[in-house]
């Protein structure tokens, strides 16, 4: 799958480490925990205009 889109935001420096001894844990990189996370969330339903 092609990436295009960028994201940049901060944490705290206790959300960096459990992030990272996350990845860590499971040999993975921290980007690819989050993109993880991001397809368990339920999809949301679009409104239909009338």
């Amino acid at each position: 799958m092609a990436r295009g889109k960028k994201m940049q935001f901060y944490l705290s420096d206790q959300e960096y480490i459990l992030l990272q001894e996350y990845a860590e844990d499971r040999q993975i990189s921290m980007a690819e925990v989050l993109r993880d996370y991001i397809k368990t969330l339920p999809q949301i339903k679009k409104k239909t205009s009338r």
